[in-house]
């Protein structure tokens, strides 16, 4: 059984791990501990890991230092859903006889290196090197300013500024092949437009379902025709691709694989992540 300071000393090693930082209202949070305990606990990482943080007055937070290695090994993916959701998962439920706790998957495990090193890099907004592999253009090195992090479809992504190109683009985090650490990028970061913006993704049963009715109660249609959807502008094709939406503009893809359809294809033509979207093709006119 781990003792409480082991634990204690674990969600330190978490958060200077995957954010570069760990303030104690963090710990105490985290962890469920008063003040005192979570003192005990910094001063005893400390102790045990020295010259591994220093103690910003600035921000009220320990910060890691350059060379900084953790202590223990850690869920990737976990790190990246309270970094998304500010959630905090502690255990997950075994398989009872009612049901599964859950589903197989066909993600890939996460590098806890590599997404350690870009999840430090947002938090502190600090520029990283990485070598990625792109579906479209293989294997290249880019200069980037992670920005925030989603998941998608059993997917996690992070949204990011390439400071080569000097535009926002999307990666996967299972393409990324390795990360190094870059100096202080002192530009300023233009606002990344269609991240703050939202847009509205309509959805309706498919037209050419046989029965919408059930498709209607799937929705929670009962007077309305229509599902109203609000949404980052940035993630518009992210969520059609994972709710498994007909955005073709003349529903052909199949009513039974594809039961929802965009009704507001038009409203949605210029986003550049709806080419991802089902049956959403480049040249086909709106």
């Amino acid at each position: 059984m781990v003792s409480g300071i082991e634990k204690h000393l674990k969600i330190i090693d978490f958060h200077l791990a995957f954010f570069g930082c760990i303030k104690r209202i963090d710990l105490m949070a985290y962890g469920e501990i008063s003040i005192a305990t979570a003192s005990r606990a910094l001063s005893e990482y400390r102790e045990r890991a020295p010259g591994s943080v220093d103690y910003s007055a600035k921000m009220k937070a320990y910060i890691i230092k350059k060379d900084f290695i953790p202590m223990f090994s850690h869920d990737a993916e976990l790190a990246l859903k309270y970094l998304a959701y500010r959630k905090i998962e502690r255990f997950v439920s075994e398989s009872s006889d009612i049901g599964l706790a859950r589903l197989p998957s066909l993600s890939a495990t996460l590098s806890e290196v590599n997404v350690r090193k870009i999840t430090t890099a947002l938090t502190l907004s600090q520029p990283i090197s990485l070598n990625y592999y792109s579906a479209s253009s293989d294997l290249y090195e880019r200069i980037v300013q992670p920005l925030a992090v989603f998941e998608s479809a059993g997917a996690w992504y992070f949204r990011l500024y390439d400071l080569d190109a000097l535009d926002f683009r999307t990666f996967r985090f299972s393409r990324v092949l390795s990360v190094k650490s870059m100096d202080a990028y002192h530009n300023k970061i233009p606002v990344d437009t269609e991240w703050e913006e939202r847009v509205i993704i309509t959805l309706m049963p498919h037209p050419k379902h046989p029965t919408p009715g059930a498709l209607k109660l799937d929705l929670g249609l009962t007077d309305n025709t229509v599902c109203n959807m609000s949404v980052r502008k940035a993630l518009a094709g992210y969520l059609l691709n994972a709710l498994n939406v007909d955005t073709s503009s003349s529903a052909a893809l199949s009513p039974i694989e594809y039961q929802l359809y965009l009704a507001n294809r038009h409203e949605l033509s210029d986003i550049p992540s709806m080419t991802i979207a089902p049956g959403f093709y480049a040249h086909d006119e709106c």
